[in-house]
């Protein structure tokens, strides 16, 4: 009896958990409202709106390339489009990690006030990020008129990498959501662990640079994820292997992620 009523019980969270995600998703009109007012809140008032998040990331590029350039021995004119794309492509990276993790606790109003699916706050997360990417990829226009770079259809290979990262934070999302809200100290650990990832990952740096050691850079996912997107843009087709690798752990991500958001979902409310 005890069995079966454990059954029925497990059935019932597996059922709900599933429509949470199928109806955060088809409430797109929701999550994708909710994002862009974020993007207008965060600029309001502000005479250059959004368009701050593009000129932020061009002084920081104008500002470290020419200073690592230098201090690598590279030269500035193939090095700095090879950092501006890191850059651009790692605050993507890094904010869906940061921000997944503070979806609920971010939400808090939110989820206490209004029956919503709890996937929709990692969704307006992601489509708020995805938001700022693109502003933040015109700040490489600049770069490509000082190099002299000129667009080519290689640069579409680009989206599925894209894509592929959007689909890897949906599950990360909700592991660092779930974790993050139950043990607020999970928080700023998970930032300290982004902050040694960015010098950890080829972004100031290149793999050649560990010589016959550079091997070791190709077991970062978070490499992997990166130059899906930065080496059809930059030139350097990513081989086979980045793809894969970066299909293996996205897998990995859900096969965790499902199981947890079924057994947990309920409680993130009463955790918040």
């Amino acid at each position: 009896m005890n069995i079966s009523v454990s059954a029925s019980r497990t059935a019932s969270r597996t059922s709900i958990a599933f429509r949470d995600i199928v109806d955060g998703v088809t409430a797109w009109p929701v999550w994708s409202a909710l994002g862009w007012q974020d993007i207008r809140q965060r600029y309001r008032r502000s005479a250059l709106g959004p368009f701050w998040i593009t000129l932020t990331m061009l002084v920081t590029i104008a500002g470290m390339g020419p200073l690592y350039g230098a201090l690598l021995k590279q030269d500035v004119r193939s090095f700095v489009p090879y950092l501006a794309l890191g850059i651009i492509t790692w605050g993507l990276i890094s904010t869906l990690i940061l921000e997944g993790g503070s979806s609920f606790v971010a939400s808090e109003g939110i989820i206490r006030s209004v029956k919503l699916p709890l996937t929709l706050h990692i969704l307006r997360g992601i489509y708020r990020n995805l938001i700022i990417f693109f502003h933040n990829v015109l700040a490489y226009v600049p770069i490509m008129l000082y190099a002299g770079i000129v667009p080519k259809l290689e640069w579409l290979l680009a989206i599925p990498g894209l894509l592929l990262i959007v689909v890897a934070a949906f599950p990360a999302g909700i592991i660092l959501g779930i974790f993050c809200t139950r043990f607020r100290d999970m928080q700023p650990i998970v930032a300290s662990v982004v902050q040694l990832a960015f010098f950890l990952t080829p972004i100031l740096w290149k793999p050649e640079a560990l010589g016959t050691r550079a091997y070791i850079a190709h077991f970062n996912p978070l490499y992997m994820f990166m130059e899906l997107v930065r080496g059809p843009i930059y030139g350097t087709l990513p081989d086979s292997s980045a793809y894969l690798g970066a299909i293996l752990v996205t897998v990995g991500l859900y096969v965790v992620a499902i199981p947890l958001f079924i057994r947990f979902r309920s409680r993130v409310a009463f955790w918040i």
